[in-house]
Order: structure tokens, then C-alpha cells, then sequence
């Protein structure tokens, strides 16, 4: 006969016992074994602390509801990486003037004074704009009018934007950004998209910035303009090369910007303020080792000014493209972009 005759088998450790009640009040009183108790805890907090960020043991496994709140959790916290810390904030307003009849044009002789100090100030200057920095007006920026102003149709290809921005005081040149049609219309024929191009010069810094639109896939919405700057570390006695974006906030009001340093770490804002009648942005840093960095704080401004432009230029870009259609179509480009164009590398006679 076996020795398990009359015995009932423990639902809980699978053993064979003639007093099974007396068993398990003994041994398994809250239902538990003593041995698998600890580890069975151990096993459901560390899945609900898994699956619902927390040590809630209600389940072991994540339902539809727990999958979405960890969707959620995991979105918020990429959200607050990507953040900029809010302790250093410096705030630069990129205003456009209403009108013509602004404090820097007041009076017959200002622009030639202007000319007369600095070179890079043509006739041609139509000033439109001020930079303030905290609150303190330390900057004017213009548009050659002759290269933008009642260009003729069949001349389209030579109406390019440059943009000129000078000291207030001293008529210090600070800065250009220079649209390149050619460019333009070559990496736009290429992706099917409007894609513009620029150039950024600066006083200070010995390459030439290319800042371009880039071409855009579904799921991103918004545009994205992207360069390529040197950094130098004094301290290492080195420098480096980092890449940087412009992204556009879309379904807000204006044309706000993220300013990018790689994929995700925020250096600056940039926040039009669309009820402006004349044009305004709010440029907001927050960095301080890149604020202060005058060629990284230079392009940023520069790119804000052009913002203005962006839409002209892009129906520009459209009309030559259609343009180009016709076989008969001779497309030209002005004389100063050519200039920036040629080899750097060819002798010259």
C-alpha cells in the first residue's frame, strides 16, 4: 500500500499530508511558503516598479493601461532632458521698425556718417531693424535693397537677401548672412523641396558659416536649418567641430525656434512675437558658456533676422524653378555671388 494513502495533496508546496488544515495553519498561514514568500514579493515589486514606475504590486504584467502610462512616463522624462535649465536666461530682442522714420535714419548726413565709418555700410544700406540686449539697444541691422527691391522677373535669379549688421555706436561690422540662389536652387531641384542656402560671415571667425535648410521625412513637422562651426577649447589648446540646428515649433503662433547643439541639448529660443505690426523676436539663451561664445551668439541672431525674408525666399525659390521649365530660360546670378562662389584654391592672376 503506499505511504500516501489517506493523505491530501498541499495546494501550496505539493507535498502529501494526513491533516492538511493543521498543515497549512502551521506552516502556510498567510497562504504563502515560507520559502517562495520573499521571492514572490521580491519578483511582483520589481515588475510593477518595471511597468508602473513604482513598487505597486496590483500586477505582474502590464495591461494596456500600464503600457501607456509608462509610454507617458518615459515621454516626460526625455521632455525634461531635453529642457533647458531655466537658471541662466539672457534675453536679446531682434526688432524690426515699423517704418522707415527710425532715430538711426533721422537727419540728412547719418547715412553718410555711417558709410564714412565703416566700409561694409553701402548706399544701398536700407536699415530696418535694432538688436537689444537686456533691455539695452546696442546693435542696427539693414538689407542691400539693391539686390532685393524691384528686381525684374526676368532677373529673378540675381534677387538675393543680404543682411548687414553693425555696432550702433561705432558702426562696428558684427555680421552678414547672404543668400545663395544658385545653391538654392540646385539642392531644391535635387530633393523636390524648398530647400535655401546661406552664407554667414563674421569678423571674428576665419571659415565661412553654410547654413542650410534641410529636407524633412514624415513624422517630423516643421523646418530644420542646420550648420557646422569650430569651437576652440583654450584651455586644451584644442577645437572641435560641432554640429547645431535651428527646429521649428510648429502649432504655435509665429515662428519659434528651438536652437540645438547635436540632437536634444537646448542652447537658445527663439520666439516671434506674431501681433507685432512691424516685426519682432525674443531670443532667449540658456547657456552661458554659448552665450558668451560671440560667433555661435552672432550666427543665432543673424539666422533670427532672416526670418523675416524666409517666406519672399521661398516663393522666389518656387517662381525660378517654374521658371527653369522653359528651355528658353537663361537663369543668372548676381556678380557678388559668383564672387563667393570661386575656388579659393585657383590661382588667381
Amino acid at each position: 500500500m503506499s505511504d500516501d494513502a489517506g493523505k491530501t495533496k498541499c495546494p501550496h508546496c505539493g507535498k502529501n499530508y494526513k491533516n492538511l488544515a493543521a498543515h497549512i495553519t502551521r506552516v502556510h498561514k498567510d497562504g504563502k511558503s515560507k520559502s517562495s514568500s520573499k521571492s514572490v514579493d521580491q519578483l511582483e515589486k520589481a515588475l510593477a516598479k518595471k511597468f508602473l514606475g513604482s513598487d505597486k504590486t496590483e500586477a505582474t504584467k502590464p495591461d494596456a493601461a500600464q503600457k501607456e502610462i509608462l509610454k507617458e512616463s518615459n515621454s516626460k522624462k526625455k521632455k525634461e532632458e531635453k529642457t533647458p535649465k531655466k537658471n541662466f536666461v539672457k534675453k536679446v530682442v531682434v526688432d524690426y521698425w515699423l517704418t522707415d522714420l527710425h532715430s538711426a535714419e533721422i537727419g540728412i548726413y547719418q547715412r553718410e556718417r555711417f558709410m564714412a565709418k565703416n566700409r561694409m555700410f553701402s548706399r544701398n544700406l536700407e536699415l530696418v531693424g535694432k538688436v537689444a540686449e537686456e533691455g539695452n539697444a546696442d546693435g542696427m541691422f539693414g538689407y542691400n535693397s539693391a539686390r532685393w527691391d524691384d528686381i525684374p522677373e526676368k532677373d529673378i535669379g540675381k534677387k538675393r537677401l543680404i543682411i548687414k549688421w553693425f555696432n550702433m555706436e561705432s558702426v562696428g561690422f558684427l555680421g552678414s548672412i547672404e543668400e545663395m540662389v544658385a545653391e538654392s536652387i540646385a539642392n531644391s531641384t535635387g530633393s523636390d523641396d524648398t530647400i535655401p542656402s546661406f552664407r554667414i560671415v563674421l569678423p571674428q571667425y576665419k571659415y565661412v558659416v553654410n547654413l542650410m535648410k534641410n529636407h524633412t521625412r514624415l513624422p517630423k513637422i516643421g523646418e530644420v536649418f542646420s550648420f557646422a562651426m569650430m569651437k576652440e577649447d583654450k584651455k586644451a589648446n584644442a577645437k572641435k567641430w560641432q554640429i547645431y540646428t535651428f527646429d521649428e515649433k510648429r502649432l504655435t503662433i509665429g515662428s519659434d525656434w528651438e536652437v540645438l547643439l547635436g540632437e536634444d541639448r537646448i542652447l537658445a529660443k527663439i520666439d516671434e512675437k506674431k501681433l507685432n505690426i512691424g516685426g519682432k523676436f525674443n531670443v532667449f539663451f540658456y547657456d552661458e558658456e554659448y552665450y558668451k561664445d560671440l560667433n555661435f551668439f552672432r550666427v543665432v541672431i543673424l539666422f533670427t533676422m532672416m526670418l523675416k525674408f524666409k517666406k519672399e525666399i521661398f516663393r522666389k525659390i518656387m517662381r525660378i524653378r517654374k521658371a527653369l521649365e522653359d528651355e528658353k530660360y537663361v537663369f543668372e546670378i548676381s556678380s557678388d555671388e559668383e564672387k563667393m562662389m570661386m575656388n579659393p584654391r585657383a590661382l588667381r592672376r
